[in-house]
């Protein structure tokens, strides 16, 4: 099994803002777990939405 982010170790991982790992785990699966209120997101599916967010210069959607 890969391992999961909440949205605090994502912004720590990545070294985003607070706003911005937000809106990536809204852009993402999440893995809800009985009883909890916090949301996981799995590291491969991380991986994979910004690999899929990654352009070179002449490629940036306006």
């Amino acid at each position: 099994m890969s391992s999961a982010f909440d949205c605090k170790a994502l912004r720590a991982e990545l070294g985003v803002t607070r706003a911005a790992a937000e809106r990536i785990m809204q852009a993402l699966p999440v893995v809800l777990i009985e009883d909890l209120r916090k949301t996981y997101a799995r590291r491969d599916d991380v991986r994979r939405y910004l690999d899929s967010r990654m352009f070179v210069e002449d490629q940036v959607p306006a």
